[in-house]
Formats: C-alpha cells, sequence, structure tokens
C-alpha cells in the first residue's frame, strides 16, 4: 500500500480550504434558489431532513473519518504498510455496519422524528435522506485512508463533487417536482387526490414533497461521493498484504478503532450541535409560544407573515426562515476552520507521538491563528451586514429576511467562537484527549438547550432567541478547551499574534464594510452597494494584516507560487 502524494500541514489546509470554500459556494447555489422555491414553510420540512443528515455525515464521513485517519498515521509510522492494510480492513467492517443500522434506524424511526419535533410534514424528506448514511459510511473508509496519509486530495475532489451533484439533482429534482404538482392543482384542482380551496393551501402541501426531491438530489450526492473516493483508492493505492494477527488480531484493531471512533465521532457534533438542539426543541418552544400569544408574535413581524401562515403553520415559518436562511450564512467559517482541523491532526498526532515539542507548539498556534483569520471577519462582517446580505441573496423571501436579520446579527459573533472550537477539539483529539472533548460538548448542549427553553418559549422573544443559546453555548465550549489544552498539552499559546492581531483588523475590517453601505456608496444600487462595501472591508482587513505583522512567513506555504510572494512582502517589512 502505498501513497501517491503527501502534503504538509499548511498544505493539506490549503487543499481542504480551498476544496471547501468552493464546495460553500456550490452550497450556496443549490441553498439560495430552493430557499426561494419553498419558502419559510417549504424550508422547515427540507432543514429538518437535512439537519438530521448533517450530524450522522459529520460523525461517519468527518467523525469515523477522522479516527480512522488518527490511527493509520499512528500505525504508518510504527507498523508500516502491513498493519496499515489491517487498519483499513478493520475500518470497512465496522463502518459498513454502521451504515447499514444507521440507514435502517432512519427509516424505522422517521415518522416517530417527525412527530417528535412537531413537524410530520417533514416524513418523506427523512425518509429520502436514509440511503445517505449507508453512503457516508463508505466515503468515511477511504477519506479516512488518504488523510492518515496525509494526502487531501481525494477527500477535497469526492467534497467538490457531492456539492455539485447536490446543487444539479437537488435543484432540479425540487423544481419539477414543485412545477408539476401546482400544474395538478391549476388543471384538477387537486394534489396527489387532495383537494384545496387556493393555490396559497395548495403549495404548503406541495412542500411535502418539493422538499423531499431535494433531499434525494442530496442522497444522489453521497453516492457520486463514495463511488468517486472509492475508484480513486482502486487506482492510486496498490494492494498490500495486511500484517498477521488472524481474526483476534483483527477483532483487536476493530475495537480500538472503535474505541477511538466513538468519543472522536461525537465530539465533532460539535459543529452541528446549534443545528441538532435547534431541531428537537425550537419547533416545540415555539408552538408554545404560539399558544401562549399567538397576536403578539404576530405584531412584532407586522406586513411580514403570509395570510395562508395560520397559527399552526407559523412555528414552522419561523423556523424555516431561521434555518433556511440564515443557518447556512452562519456555518460557513465553521466549515472551513473544520477544514483546518482536519488537516492538522495528522501532523498533530505525530508530533505529539514523537515528544516534538517545538513542531507541536508551531502546529497548535498556527491551526488556531489561520482559524481565526478566516473567523473573525467572517462572523463580523455578518454582524455589520446581515440585512443587506439576507436582501441580496432572497429576493424572493423578503419577508422572511426581514424577520430574521436581527437573528442573524447575533448569530455573526457566535460564528467565530463555533470557528475557533472546531480546530482546538481537532487538536485534543490528536492528543488523546477526545473524551474530554465530548464532555465539553455535552455540557455545552445542555447551556444551549437550557437557553432555548428559556428564551424561544417566551412571546416577545420567540425566534429572536435562538442565537442568545449559541453564544452561551460555544464561548463555554472555546474557553474552557482551550484552557484545557494549555494545561494538559503544555503549549504554549501566541494569545497576542493569533488572537489580538487578527481581531483588531476584523473590527477595522467590519467597520470598513459598514461605513462604506450605510454612508460612502449609500447612492448606488444595491447589489453593487453590498459588493463595493465587502470589497473595501476586504481591502482594509488585507492591509492591516500586513501593516500589523498578523500574517506570517509560514502562513504562505497556503498560496501558489508562495516564494515570490513571500519575497516580495518581505522587501517591503510587511512579513517576518
Amino acid at each position: 500500500m502505498r501513497k501517491k502524494h503527501s502534503q504538509s500541514f499548511l498544505e493539506g489546509a490549503a487543499v481542504l480550504t480551498l476544496s471547501t470554500i468552493v464546495v460553500k459556494v456550490i452550497g450556496a447555489l443549490f441553498k439560495i434558489p430552493l430557499a426561494n422555491i419553498l419558502g419559510g414553510v417549504g424550508m422547515s420540512y427540507f432543514v429538518s431532513a437535512y439537519d438530521l443528515f448533517t450530524p450522522i455525515y459529520s460523525v461517519t464521513v468527518t467523525g469515523l473519518g477522522v479516527a480512522s485517519s488518527r490511527l493509520i498515521s499512528e500505525t504508518a509510522a510504527s507498523s508500516g504498510p502491513g498493519g496499515v492494510s489491517r487498519v483499513l480492513r478493520a475500518s470497512r467492517r465496522l463502518f459498513l455496519a454502521l451504515g447499514v443500522l444507521g440507514m435502517a434506524a432512519v427509516v424505522f424511526f422517521a415518522r416517530p422524528f417527525s412527530a417528535a419535533i412537531s413537524n410530520p410534514g417533514a416524513v418523506w424528506a427523512v425518509y429520502a435522506i436514509a440511503p445517505a448514511v449507508l453512503f457516508s459510511c463508505v466515503s468515511a473508509i477511504y477519506r479516512g485512508y488518504f488523510q492518515g496519509m496525509s494526502n487531501m486530495i481525494p477527500t477535497a475532489k469526492s467534497q467538490v463533487l457531492e456539492s455539485l451533484v447536490r446543487l444539479a439533482a437537488g435543484t432540479s429534482l425540487s423544481y419539477g417536482v414543485t412545477l408539476l404538482l401546482r400544474r395538478s392543482y391549476l388543471e384538477r384542482g387537486e394534489v396527489l387526490g387532495r383537494a384545496f380551496a387556493s393555490l396559497d393551501e395548495a403549495s404548503i402541501y406541495i412542500f411535502q414533497f418539493s422538499a423531499a426531491a431535494a433531499i434525494w438530489g442530496v442522497t444522489l450526492s453521497t453516492a457520486a461521493g463514495a463511488a468517486y473516493i472509492r475508484w480513486s483508492f482502486g487506482k492510486n493505492v496498490r494492494p498490500v498484504q495486511a500484517s498477521p494477527g488472524g481474526e483476534k488480531g483483527r477483532l483487536s484493531v476493530g475495537m480500538r478503532l472503535l474505541r477511538i471512533a466513538v468519543p472522536i465521532s461525537l465530539s465533532t457534533l460539535v459543529v452541528n450541535l446549534t443545528s441538532m438542539i435547534d431541531l428537537m426543541s425550537v419547533m416545540n418552544c415555539l408552538k408554545a409560544a404560539v399558544a401562549e400569544n399567538g397576536e403578539l408574535i404576530r405584531s412584532m413581524y407586522p406586513g411580514l407573515i403570509p395570510g395562508a401562515v395560520t397559527d399552526d403553520m407559523l412555528p414552522e415559518y419561523l423556523y424555516g426562515s431561521y434555518s433556511g436562511l440564515a443557518f447556512s450564512l452562519f456555518n460557513l467559517a465553521p466549515a472551513i476552520t473544520a477544514a483546518l482541523g482536519v488537516s492538522a491532526l495528522p501532523a498533530v498526532t505525530r508530533a505529539w507521538t514523537s515528544g516534538d515539542e517545538e513542531q507541536m507548539e508551531y502546529t497548535v498556534n498556527a491551526v488556531i491563528r489561520m482559524a481565526l483569520l478566516v473567523a473573525l471577519p467572517a462572523g463580523l462582517g455578518l454582524f455589520a451586514l446581515s440585512g443587506p446580505i439576507l436582501r441580496f441573496l432572497y429576493p424572493a423571501r423578503l419577508m422572511e429576511a426581514a424577520i430574521i436579520t436581527p437573528v442573524l446579527r447575533v448569530m455573526g459573533i457566535s460564528t467565530i467562537l463555533v470557528a475557533a472550537t472546531t480546530p482546538v477539539n481537532s487538536v485534543l483529539q490528536a492528543t488523546g484527549h477526545e473524551r474530554m472533548t465530548l464532555a465539553t460538548m455535552a455540557a455545552g448542549a445542555a447551556m444551549k438547550l437550557a437557553t432555548n427553553f428559556a428564551l424561544v418559549s417566551r412571546p416577545e422573544m420567540n425566534i429572536q432567541g435562538v442565537p442568545y443559546g449559541s453564544l452561551v453555548c460555544y464561548g463555554f465550549i472555546v474557553v474552557f478547551s482551550i484552557i484545557y489544552l494549555r494545561a494538559r498539552t503544555g503549549v504554549r499559546l501566541h494569545l497576542f499574534q493569533g488572537v489580538c492581531k487578527p481581531l483588531f483588523c476584523a473590527v477595522l475590517c467590519a467597520g470598513a464594510a459598514y461605513s462604506g453601505y450605510f454612508t460612502i456608496f449609500s447612492a448606488m444600487g444595491g447589489a453593487f452597494r453590498l459588493f463595493l462595501s465587502i470589497g473595501c472591508g476586504g481591502g482594509v482587513y488585507l492591509l492591516t494584516l500586513l501593516l500589523t505583522g498578523a500574517i506570517l512567513k509560514s502562513d504562505l506555504e497556503m498560496l501558489p507560487k508562495n516564494e515570490k510572494v513571500a519575497k516580495a512582502l518581505e522587501k517591503l517589512g510587511l512579513i517576518r
């Protein structure tokens, strides 16, 4: 067994970060038109299934893959190709079994789950996502191998392929089903045998099947990703005889893999913690709030709730507005920083195992600093321009955008905390402290859940109370995790270089973007005005990063032709 390519930590991070950015852009091209097609109610059906799948995907592709990559990285250093082959065979058996069981569980619990979250219309979408669990486990087998051998390219390519298939299949299937069923109503006055008094009422029913069609696109995308990564493995890896050990030896490897995989897989849910808890609690809390004083809630959003949305449908409308419009923006920076964590894990594992304290300190500080370099401007930018961004992205859903603008403003701060949490947790996992990350996540989850029930259930807060739970949850997790990392590993954290400088630059960036939109470019058209303002903020951010020395010479390894760039900036005295 051999690896065709191997990258350093920063080169691997560059590959995964670039692919994540591409995936997120394609994902926006998927979710933005989908939100415009489905609206608040339809997106509540879609998101109920998608938010169920997202943590499952995180546990399988990310969590199981990370566990496998850690064990493969350790085994490659100690036992060579034969040992790696044993780990790979054990992961095949284990992950395929988990995939089959997971798929069956989703099918079996689809109706009880939809009822438990007070969104029974989501059941068809939940059924549609079930096969994706198996395909995700197949992907985890081979992504874990490539990542453990420090080759991030196959993972990156499979991610991009998945997102392209999701865009093409999900959008076309959802739009096609919507048109077909609307035509049925216009021609016969009924949809699938049910009569409705108006097109608005029929559309709410149609959205159940439109959302399920979009979810089928997601399932097809995971099948395409699994097929590609398996093909890439067969093409690039020469089979090697596994080292001897017999059935007992294979069982031992499988149990070791499971012991590593369970806490790591569960702790990878930290990125999806908000969506999981919101999925299980927000709809029920909103129903309680509407039952207590629905008129007060409606009075908070004058002219922003369609007449066809009754009090029974109001929780779906508010939740769909939040999860369908705002959450994908909230999750952008954490997705990118999660890629940094995945790339750093093999490097941290090797440094920790070999006792290389200097390399350990460099890698840990690099991953935290680079995560904040991404997260701080993204989060503060959302805080400054939440309204203009939502209006630009969802022109067909301006009512939902207006409702959710204050929520996204607070979520901008939360996204910084989430983005910082994921790479820190990856470092803790790489150094054998995965159980502590799991315990910390559980404590944060309890805080988030308690805050949701305390705030969202109040009619005067309703959906506006959701982001404050995320602030409390992730604020605790990131602070405690950093303190624990410092205490248990002895790594010295460079807080002034890694936190203070990027924060100063990001505040100036957000201030420039806000001033540009509301003052300097206020006389210009909407979209052009927004782009100029973002460009102004980005320019200020890059300039201040260079002037304050927040970017180090080693960071430029992530750029193509980095030697020329580094020499030019060194001559100007902008990097060291």
